[in-house]
Order: structure tokens, then C-alpha cells, then sequence
């Protein structure tokens, strides 16, 4: 997967901090991004296979709750 950037840093680190995160790195918060977008990316490649297997071009949410498990 190629490194997007898609999830702006300041928005996780205000949901670290908001669970309870007193200080974190800035590459802490780089990982978790990297984390982040390739479970995401991964996530919506099979959530994508699963709409076009079933002939819709539209993902859903019962899609991607599938692609989940």
C-alpha cells in the first residue's frame, strides 16, 4: 500500500488524548496513523469485493461489517 496521509495527525491525536493519552510523540501518533490506513485500506479492498460480488458498485455498512470479520 502506498503511504497516503489521508487521516490528519491532529485528529488522532485528540482521540489518544480524549482515551486517556496524557502526552504523545509525534511518532507515536505517526504509527498510529500507518496502523490506521492500512487496516482501512485493507478493510475497503475486501468491503469492495464483497459489493461487486453482489453486483452493486455502492459500498455498504453490511458490507463492511462483513469485510470485518
Amino acid at each position: 500500500m502506498k503511504e497516503s496521509k489521508v487521516i490528519p495527525l491532529s485528529a488522532l491525536e485528540k482521540l489518544m488524548k480524549e482515551k486517556g493519552a496524557i502526552r504523545v510523540s509525534e511518532d507515536g501518533v505517526e504509527e498510529l496513523r500507518k496502523i490506521l490506513e492500512t487496516y482501512l485500506y485493507n478493510l475497503s479492498q475486501k468491503a469492495s469485493k464483497i459489493s461487486s460480488h453482489a453486483g452493486r458498485k455502492t459500498i455498504t455498512s453490511a458490507d463492511l461489517l462483513i469485510a470485518k470479520e
